[in-house]
């Protein structure tokens, strides 16, 4: 018969596993990301044994509590300065290919929509923030450690995501089946970035900069259904990287439930659309 503390440390364990299985479903897989909250998660143990030990666990000292703390933070620590890596497209096949061939930092996400192409496009411009759910809530979260205030958060309900997007000077591109949205800010000389085309966003390495597409892709799957790619990727080849990397790392799993919200109000205009004709 297995111990009491056998099965405690086995709960933790699936416990934990269920954190990070979680946290690589709302975003593309992210080592980093992982490492980064994997290691706050330890922290956080670690300072509550260094409190009270956990005696269930086997844990009768306070200097355990201690070690687990500082193994926890130097893991979230070295997740979060690891040098961000250069991807590079060997092949384009996309607009976001050509427009963005390099880049440092992605996810991607599909979704299978019962509508035809067509009709999952138009349903992508007239998305709007009410399909975040949670972007209220993410916002204010982002807010408290920013400390920050978040206003005009309830305004942006009913305004259709593309239309901001304009409005904060991205460029829009594409082809019958694809959008893409790319747009970059200065963040030294905290400005946006002066670029009238899209394809100046693929050699643009201005010192500070960083840069972000957004791209929609839609494939037909037979029998009146329809494949919906979305993915996004940035680009901070200046000194704006290492920032840009801690920064990506921490917001990863709020980002990746943002974007399944988004395609999944796609997907529901899309087949709403889509319904008279079936």
């Amino acid at each position: 018969m297995m111990s009491f503390k056998v099965v405690a440390w086995a709960l933790l364990a699936a416990l934990g596993l269920a954190g990070i299985l979680l946290l690589n479903y709302w975003a593309s897989y992210q080592p980093l990301s992982t490492l980064t909250y994997l290691g706050i998660g330890v922290a956080a143990c670690g300072l509550a044994n260094l409190i009270v030990p956990f005696r269930f666990l086997g844990i009768r000292k306070r200097a355990v509590g201690a070690l687990i703390l500082a193994g926890g933070v130097g893991l979230a620590v070295a997740a979060l300065h690891w040098p961000a890596s250069m991807i590079r497209v060997a092949q384009p096949k996309t607009h976001l290919d050509k427009i963005m061939p390099e880049y440092q930092f992605s996810e991607r996400h599909s979704a299978r929509v019962h509508a035809l192409p067509e009709q999952v496009m138009q349903a992508v411009g007239e998305a709007t923030f009410s399909d975040m759910k949670s972007l209220a809530t993410l916002l204010k979260i982002r807010g408290a450690v920013l400390r920050a205030p978040t206003k005009g958060i309830g305004d942006l309900q009913n305004k259709r995501i593309a239309d901001s997007f304009r409005e904060a000077g991205y460029l829009f591109g594409g082809s019958e089946h694809e959008i893409v949205m790319c747009g970059g800010f200065n963040v030294q000389a905290q400005r946006r970035l002066e670029v009238r085309a899209l394809e100046e966003f693929a050699k643009n390495r201005e010192p500070g900069a960083v840069i972000m597409a957004f791209d929609f892709t839609v494939e037909e799957a037979g029998d009146g259904w329809s494949t919906l790619t979305a993915e996004t990727r940035v680009v901070a080849p200046g000194g704006a990287s290492a920032g840009m990397a801690r920064y990506w790392r921490m917001i990863v799993p709020g980002s990746g439930l943002l974007r399944l919200q988004w395609l999944e109000g796609i997907k529901r205009r899309a087949e709403s659309a889509a319904s008279p004709r079936s």
